[in-house]
């Protein structure tokens, strides 16, 4: 089957079908003037200045339309490729990736203990990327379940009609329904939403996901036997930035903070309740037909004593039936409000292990009658979901930047009565001194209840929340401490000074040490310890090349180690973990696209020779955004081109903004996105574990290519009066003004580019369709090296198809130029007031633009883009003529807008273009599927 001629008819065809839907709606509300706009032809007419009232969100809903047809027909692809040829087939899936590892000479057993290793974290955050409602994403699921729905060829007629009719339905209501915020959404309003996919998406989704991984390793002729413990599956688990990421954001408060861990750990508790009120429905195993066995009876006949009435009403519903009461009972212990209220404390379990215990009590049992389908069918997924989600759903992570813990410890220090206390004025040395000192002694600062400034309350108050939750409930809740802009090692030692303030830190004597296995080099007269990882996050390029050197004098502190060797024994690894965060956005903000992958690429191999010269491994945290220039794209394409011995198995990825409904919004998608990051992840550990290096010829030629790229990036947007062009180009001074995110754009308030968020930053080049950091700086770079050193070039031309990370990154940027349009460019730039500044830097892009699409092509030995990526062309011909309207739109109403003087009685005026403005970003992010 020829997937460009399947997916381009059954494109055009179902997009067609809901287009006609919409027509009919607009029809029937009366709307015909807009209706006639796409009646003829499936994109508007040519005419901007006769646009109907409601244009911009016509585009944006058909827009709408057309990627949920994406979505449904890609994953009709698969099944049918699936159905018809293997799977095996489908790039980056369970089938192919476990051919792979057989490929690779890998025995049954080597990949069984690959597959022990390996444990996947998507991280939901709530940046400002996400420009749809909440309720307009519920509308979007619903819809897609009707197209899936149409899929099925069983109904009548009459059937498939009224399915057409409950999909013009959803169409009204998402006409009818304000698309854009019209104020920012409170950080309630994201918790809300990263709610939604962990109760009611990811559990399906899991399940699916095993029931995949299972039907690849039969089809793959290995033997179903030998996966029968849950332990046995690759782990996934789900990491959260909403409610503990206070970067930059005033209004993640510990009140959020106290707020998200008490739903989070509700949540999960919730669902396991259902579900075994849901098991008790199903293992209605009688004992009059089977026996059981001796421990079932005891534990049911002691459960039932210690628990009161409560546990006896819970034997005496099924007298015959005890597999049923002892699920019963362990619902009942549940720590639920109903069940704390009436079931003695003592046995109310404390943690997800208590409940993980009675789960294997419940499996060996119903082995010992032998009913393994059960096992299987009814028990493992519930099995698989508790050591997913915990008794905390998914890991709160605590960021904040280095620069505000500096102006914490400062006012700290001043409020204990230090004379010298201005920190930020210390050198590193200096800094390291006083940490280590005070690192020695188990006493806080502060006396209770000291006054203490804004900042230095926020966080402490931040901490304390932890600190009481944890100790209530656990330690499992909560994921790291991650610090933005670290810069040197003092930035992550200061991190445990704020953990011992408030009593995070824990004190081990002689017995503990030896319990953890504390290697005695680090044992010091006081052993401080903490449970929690502190985190770098290496964001800038210069960043990225200090952190080798960073990373080894904090895995060599003595608190490190003691703290990585008990963080080993909770987690319960074979080898010492550190976590190291790695920014895609503010890298590629920095120094332009290649620039970012190629420091992120040099700098895990360092930082990973540095791990292993220590004995413990490290878990990568990918901080990746939505856009391609911020690290986005497909998540098996990602990680093949990391490098090699870099994943050891544990992997942790931020999920951002739009990219969260993109990717999981409906179960088909997340169920695909979820494998294709476990098979990925597990297929690329083995390789690098098990296969030899490959020697890359263009590795030093890459490295020379994007150091000049980042030259010619940096000689552009530190070029004089940059900021001005940037400022009138883009329509930056909107995003500003949006209200899709509840985080402020810009870092502290200051108008420049260092102050501005990557986010916002890359948003408003893709609106005005330059993309420019996704691309800007490779052109020349590569062009210079033909140039001066044809046979490099060369080289470089056949280490293409050899070289995971060299072509990703070439397809990268590629990508960045198709997506952009210098005509729409061109349309843009008149916006800029002053001629000679708009000529001068509309020129130097507009030029590195042509060099770049040029070279690019030729390494791809001049085969077209249309050639070797039809799908992605397709893409961007079918929204082409509705964008170019958005677009003419958007610089119309940008001109009117900004003409009117910022003043007190001119705030209505502005206000009145402002919605319209909002609603031509909106619908282009539509049309572009990514805002930043």
């Amino acid at each position: 089957m020829d997937k460009a001629n399947f997916s381009q008819d059954r494109l055009y065809q179902d997009y067609q079908s809901l287009n006609k839907s919409l027509i009919k709606v607009l029809q029937d509300l009366g709307e015909k003037n807009l209706s006639s706009l796409i009646q003829d032809s499936n994109q508007p007419q040519d005419n901007p200045s006769t646009y109907p009232e409601k244009t911009s969100e016509l585009l944006s809903l058909s827009f709408q339309l057309l990627n949920m047809t994406e979505e449904n027909v890609a994953a009709q692809y698969r099944r049918s490729v699936e159905t018809n040829q293997g799977l095996a087939t489908i790039p980056g899936l369970w089938g192919q990736s476990i051919s792979k590892m057989i490929n690779y000479g890998l025995s049954e057993e080597q990949i069984l203990d690959t597959l022990r290793t390996i444990h996947v974290e998507p991280v939901l955050t709530a940046h400002p990327t996400e420009a749809k409602r909440a309720t307009v994403l519920e509308q979007h699921r619903e819809l897609y379940l009707h197209l899936v729905k149409l899929e099925n060829q069983m109904w009548t007629p009459y059937e498939r009609k009224e399915i057409i009719n409950d999909i013009e339905s959803v169409i009204e209501r998402l006409w009818r329904t304000g698309e854009i915020y019209l104020k920012k959404p409170d950080v309630l309003s994201e918790i809300r939403n990263i709610e939604h996919y962990l109760k009611n998406v990811f559990p399906n989704a899991l399940q699916l996901l095993d029931t995949r991984f299972k039907q690849a390793w039969t089809e793959a002729g290995l033997s179903k036997d030998k996966l029968r413990e849950p332990s046995d599956y690759p782990k996934v688990s789900f990491g959260d930035w909403v409610g503990g990421d206070r970067d930059g954001h005033p209004f993640v408060t510990s009140d959020i903070t106290k707020y998200v861990l008490e739903k989070f750990r509700s949540i999960s508790i919730q669902l396991y309740s259902d579900k075994c009120i849901d098991l008790t429905r199903k293992i209605s195993l009688s004992d009059y037909l089977q026996t059981p066995p001796e421990f079932l009876l005891n534990a049911i006949q002691d459960y039932s004593s210690r628990m009161g009435e409560i546990g006896q009403s819970c034997i005496t519903r099924n007298n015959d039936e005890p597999w049923r009461q002892f699920v019963n009972l362990i619902q009942r212990r549940l720590p639920l409000e109903e069940n704390v209220n009436s079931v003695p404390s003592e046995f109310i379990y404390k943690n997800s292990l208590e409940f993980s215990e009675d789960l294997k009590l419940l499996r060996k049992s119903l082995e010992y009658v032998h009913a393994n389908r059960l096992i299987e069918r009814d028990l493992f997924p519930l099995e698989r979901l508790v050591s997913s989600y915990g008794f905390h759903t998914a890991t709160l992570d605590i960021r904040q930047n280095s620069a505000y813990h500096e102006k914490v410890i400062e006012q700290i220090l001043k409020a204990a009565g230090f004379e010298d206390w201005e920190y930020s004025k210390w050198n590193e040395e200096k800094r390291l001194e006083f940490l280590n000192q005070e690192l020695a002694s188990p006493r806080p600062f502060l006396l209770p209840d000291t006054k203490l400034d804004s900042e230095s309350d926020s966080l402490l108050s931040a901490y304390r929340v932890i600190k009481k939750f944890t100790d209530s409930y656990g330690k499992e809740s909560i994921g790291a401490f991650i610090v933005s802009m670290t810069r040197s090692v003092s930035d992550l030692l200061l991190v445990y000074l704020f953990l011992r303030e408030v009593g995070l830190m824990e004190l081990f004597d002689s017995e503990q040490l030896l319990r953890y296995s504390i290697p005695e080099k680090s044992q010091q007269s006081t052993n401080l310890v903490s449970a929690f990882p502190i985190v770098p996050l290496f964001e800038t390029i210069d960043d990225l090349m200090d952190s080798p050197k960073i990373l080894e004098r904090y895995i060599s502190h003595p608190l490190t180690i003691r703290s990585i060797h008990y963080q080993k024994s909770l987690a319960k690894s074979i080898k010492p973990i550190v976590q190291v965060m790695l920014g895609y956005s503010d890298s590629n903000k920095d120094g332009g696209i290649l620039a970012s992958q190629w420091n992120l690429y040099s700098a895990q191999k360092k930082l990973t020779k540095i791990s292993d010269s220590f004995g413990v491994n490290l878990r990568f945290f990918h901080g990746r955004g939505g856009t391609i220039s911020r690290g986005g794209g497909k998540n098996h394409r990602f990680l093949d081109a990391l490098p090699h011995s870099s994943l050891t198995g544990s992997v942790r990825m931020t999920v951002q903004g739009e990219t969260i409904a993109q990717k999981y919004a409906n179960k088909i998608n997340a169920v695909y996105n979820l494998e294709l990051l476990t098979a990925t992840a597990t297929k690329v550990t083995a390789r690098h574990k098990y296969r030899p290096r490959k020697h890359h010829p263009s590795e030093n030629l890459v490295e020379s290519i994007a150091k000049r790229s980042a030259e010619v990036y940096a000689e552009l947007i530190h070029r004089d009066n940059f900021i001005t062009y940037y400022s009138q180009v883009t329509p930056i001074d909107v995003i500003e003004n949006s209200r899709i995110g509840s985080r402020p754009s810009r870092r502290t308030g200051k108008r420049s580019i260092e102050d501005l968020r990557a986010i916002p930053w890359v948003f408003s080049w893709n609106q005005a369709r330059f993309y420019l950091p996704n691309w800007y700086g490779a052109g020349t770079a590569l062009e210079e090296l033909k140039i001066q050193s044809p046979k490099d070039f060369e080289i470089l031309k056949s280490d293409m198809d050899e070289w995971h990370f060299l072509k990703y990154s070439m397809l990268n940027i590629e990508t960045g130029i198709y997506s952009a349009s210098p005509d729409i460019m061109l349309e843009y730039s008149k916006l800029v007031e002053d001629a000679v500044l708009r000529e001068n830097f509309t020129q130097s892009i507009i030029q590195e633009y042509d060099r770049t699409k040029r070279i690019v092509q030729e390494l791809f030995a001049n085969k077209t883009a249309l050639e070797r990526r039809p799908k992605m062309i397709q893409t961007i011909q079918m929204r082409a003529k509705s964008l170019k309207l958005l677009h003419d739109h958007q610089i119309e109403l940008l001109r009117k807008w900004r003409a009117i003087p910022i003043q007190d009685n001119t705030a209505d005026e502005r206000e009145k273009i402002i919605i319209p403005l909002l609603l031509t970003v909106n619908a282009i992010a539509g049309g572009l599927r990514t805002t930043g």
